[in-house]
């Protein structure tokens, strides 16, 4: 009898306790503008189990008590206690620091920043925001060891750890997914952005081909869309400066039920603007779909239209540059580019240890151009010269797929991926007589009916990559990849006699294999160090292969580099320094070599370049005061041929850059700012920023410099809670500087910067 009291009182007792259980099912949102929060983490007080926020900002945690205590962090934003509930919705404010940050761009799934050993940075919307850019460069440019050259009209060029230059050596892409396929890479590609509808930015510096593939060499730079909102919420605006600048923005968010929406637009041009023939329109279109079928499987479809079309005025020679002479000798020359992107992703979190994702992408892109850089500077007056009208389309359809396994064991993980993307591409080049007239105008064109080129070729990547990583002791991560790449061209050429790319018929594949190593220890909770070993890669591209009638015998490109860096957060999180030291060799890059042998000249591209680039990049970053923010990111680097040889003549080196320093590589770049939000003033916000390019050589031989250039910039706004009021002033000082110097076939020809600009803007939001 006694035995079946006691069974009775422990079932009791059990029964009551595990009455007392609950699913937390909620969500994380912006307090501000009630966005979804992406990996956002929600602890146990006091206990380590938790959980981190999906793609639509939610969550469940399975047989909690009632009475736990959940602590919900996120980069950037205060951290909240809340009591656990069945169903809860949990609002965040942002501050201006962040330590614990959470990136998506080093797996593609959610990660703590303090878990990985590679060097990244994240721009979040608030920064966006309160920066008000009219050119991404502007708020990548506050990032350590980040130059991206402004070459107007949002044209630019990038240097991460390389010279500046128009080679494949960055990645771009958008929600993971790069936005061109390998082969059709272009140094002008994030023109074809929408930063309007941005939600953060993710800077990966270093190699990182063992997931993403090729170009990812100098970094790879991820642009994260907005989500809807749980409830209707806007921003309309309008923004412009007294050089002919206008841009009007407009989102609209709301989730009705499972389904999110979102449309973010901005209109853009310039008109009558400082430079001579340097006029341009941009229209962007966002927009994101998302369906939540389940707790486990939610849907998003996002697609970017980008209609583009920028007059192109070419660079100045010395003299305008110095006298300030803004003037254009070209009247028609454009770059005509439209851009069509799709991606439909569906995530299924199978249980808490295992989380698919699969991606079906569509790509439509076509820069037309009648390029000034195209037509000889050199042509007299009077006379007439050769020019060139060109079409560079492609399609892509491409599917990418992940699965991630979490495993107990050690706090491993390990994800498994691959992608296949077949990209079609076309590229007609016509013959233009171009005309001259006695004062020095390019003023009319006739068009030949004759061709330089027309080809297509059907570029297919295959990928295949693994990466994962685990803890065999608290605080201490290693983190290891490998990927395999098969790239296949099929060039088929539409001419007998083109003067350029005039290969016959060929096919040509290639393949990489390129892996990762890494290593992450947290001495303290705000104190951390890294290294890593990486490899990245470069397939020969088009033009490498198929300009001359031989297609020459060429392997892939390979960059191998070493780094160790690090973070340091003390003072109660008032200081936070970040720093890293790497050492990145180039192997087996091409090289077109002229060969000069009894008086015959043959020209071939060969795998015989190589270089090295040595630096250190570091961030510090101080809150002294309350509403007070003191940044400095600066980066020292040195780039450098170690053999690069582009001429030979019976067998003697006449050409011979070994040893020589890479044009267009400044040692030091950096970007400082003073911000400030007065307790005094609520809502008022004001900052100085001094960006600084050192002295670099602008030709290979190193017999000419550019002097490099200082400018500061200062920003002010108010905002209240629905209006918001703005302004900039760009080049606070009023200085000449160029953006980018070069020098070719003896003379040094300058991209300037512009001058004192007052950029003014206005929103509304709801």
């Amino acid at each position: 009898m006694n035995k079946i009291i006691i069974t009775l009182l422990i079932s009791f007792i059990s029964l009551s306790m595990w009455s007392q259980q609950i699913t937390v099912k909620g969500s994380v949102v912006d307090t501000e503008n009630n966005k979804p929060l992406v990996g956002a983490t929600i602890r146990l007080k006091n206990k380590d189990v938790g959980t981190t926020t999906n793609s639509n900002g939610s969550f469940t945690l399975e047989h909690i008590d009632e009475n736990e205590i959940l602590v919900v962090s996120y980069l950037g934003y205060n951290t909240e206690t809340v009591n656990a509930k069945e169903q809860i919705v949990v609002a965040m404010n942002q501050v201006s620091i962040g330590l614990d940050m959470v990136v998506i761009s080093a797996s593609r799934t959610l990660q703590k920043r303090k878990e990985l050993p590679v060097a990244i940075s994240s721009i979040s919307r608030k920064t966006l925001d309160e920066i008000n850019p009219i050119s991404i460069d502007q708020v990548l440019n506050q990032k350590p060891g980040v130059h991206m050259v402004d070459l107007g009209n949002e044209q630019h060029m990038m240097a991460i750890r390389q010279p500046i230059s128009t080679k494949s050596l960055f990645l771009y892409l958008e929600d993971g997914i790069p936005i061109r396929p390998t082969g059709v890479f272009n140094h002008n590609a994030l023109l074809e952005m929408n930063m309007a509808a941005t939600e953060n930015i993710e800077i990966i510096r270093g190699p990182y081909s063992s997931l993403y593939g090729s170009e990812a060499i100098g970094g790879a730079i991820n642009f994260i869309t907005e989500k809807p909102s749980k409830e209707l919420s806007g921003k309309v605006g309008i923004r412009g400066h007294t050089d002919g600048y206008l841009r009007g923005d407009f989102k609209i968010s709301k989730t009705f039920g499972k389904t999110g929406v979102y449309l973010g637009v901005y209109k853009s041009a310039i008109k009558n603007g400082v430079r001579d023939y340097g006029d341009y329109d941009k229209l962007a279109i966002t927009g994101k779909i998302t369906h939540q079928f389940s707790d486990k499987l939610d849907w998003s479809n996002t697609f970017t239209y980008i209609d583009y079309f920028s007059e192109m005025s070419g660079s100045l020679d010395e003299t305008k540059f110095k006298n300030k002479d803004y003037s254009s000798y070209h009247t028609f020359t454009y770059r005509d580019a439209k851009a069509l992107r799709f991606n439909s992703t569906l995530n299924q979190q199978w249980n808490d240890h295992n989380i698919s994702t699969l991606s079906l992408v569509f790509r439509d892109n076509t820069m037309k151009q009648n390029p000034s850089y195209r037509i000889a500077s050199d042509t007299e007056f009077g006379e007439t010269t050769k020019g060139e009208l060109n079409d560079n389309s492609f399609k892509s359809f491409a599917v990418y797929a992940q699965h991630n396994f979490k495993f107990d064991v050690l706090k491993s993980n390990l994800i498994i991926g691959g992608n296949f993307d077949s990209s079609p591409k076309t590229f007609v080049a016509e013959i233009l007589d171009v005309s001259r007239n006695a004062t020095g105008y390019f003023d009319k064109y006739t068009a030949t009916g004759e061709y330089k080129s027309d080809y297509e070729t059907d570029i297919v990547n295959t990928g295949f990559y693994l990466t994962g990583d685990i803890e065999p002791f608290k605080n201490f991560k290693i983190n290891a990849a490998i990927r395999y790449d098969i790239y296949s061209y099929d060039f088929r050429n539409g001419l007998d006699d083109a003067s350029d790319y005039s290969s016959k018929d060929a096919k040509e594949t290639f393949t990489s294999f390129t892996p990762r190593i890494g290593l992450a220890y947290n001495f303290t909770k705000g104190i951390g160090l890294y290294t890593n070993y990486s490899v990245g890669f470069i397939p020969p591209s088009i033009g490498d292969l198929f300009r001359k009638d031989d297609v020459p015998l060429l392997d892939p490109t390979v960059f191998n580099n070493i780094e160790l860096g690090g973070w340091i957060s003390v003072l109660n999180n008032k200081l936070y320094i970040d720093f890293a030291v790497y050492s990145l060799k180039g192997e087996d890059e091409v090289v077109s070599v002229s060969t000069k042998v009894n008086g015959i000249t043959v020209r071939e591209n060969k795998n015989v370049g190589e270089t090295k680039h040595n630096g250190v990049e570091f961030g510090i970053n101080l809150k002294p005061i309350e509403g007070l923010s003191i940044r400095y990111n600066s980066a020292y680097s040195k780039h450098e041929y170690v053999s690069f040889v582009t001429k030979v003549v019976d067998g003697q080196s006449t050409k011979d850059f070994s040893g020589n320093e890479m044009p267009g590589a400044p040692e030091w770049v950096s970007n400082s700012g003073i911000d400030y939000k007065p307790a005094f003033f609520k809502d008022f916000r004001i900052g100085l920023e001094w960006q600084h390019v050192s002295e670099y050589f602008t030709d290979e031989k190193n017999s000419s410099t550019y002097e490099g250039y200082d400018t500061f910039n200062m920003r002010l706004g108010y905002d209240r809670k629905h209006f918001g009021l703005w302004m900039n002033i760009m080049n606070l000082s009023d200085d000449l500087y160029a953006t980018r110097a070069n020098t070719a076939w003896g003379r040094t020809t300058y991209t300037p910067g512009m001058p004192r600009t007052f950029v003014v803007g206005v929103n509304y939001k709801f």
